[in-house]
């Protein structure tokens, strides 16, 4: 018998403009060479939104970076870690 290990990584983030939380981000990383990493948007203040476009934009799109340099940090501890057992 072998030791399965899973390992879960979520992200959140927040667009928040004059004390409104106009959006809320997530994401759930991939740990896994099987999985894929999903990253979600969720707009809690339609009328906010929309006066805001731009800058809740530019607020997912820092998220989407946060989340690609955070997956890149994973993915590459990932791959020394099988390395690692690889080699044992």
């Amino acid at each position: 018998m072998a030791l399965t290990k899973e390992k879960s990584v979520s992200l959140s983030g927040r667009s928040i403009i004059g004390n409104v939380e106009v959006a809320r981000f997530s994401a759930q990383v991939a740990t896994d060479e099987n999985d894929s990493t999903t990253m979600n948007t969720y707009i809690n203040d339609q009328a906010a939104y929309r006066k805001n476009l731009k800058a809740v934009r530019a607020d997912s799109d820092e998220f989407r970076a946060y989340v690609r340099d955070e997956e890149d940090k994973i993915f590459a501890e990932t791959e020394a870690t099988a390395t690692t057992e690889t080699k044992e």
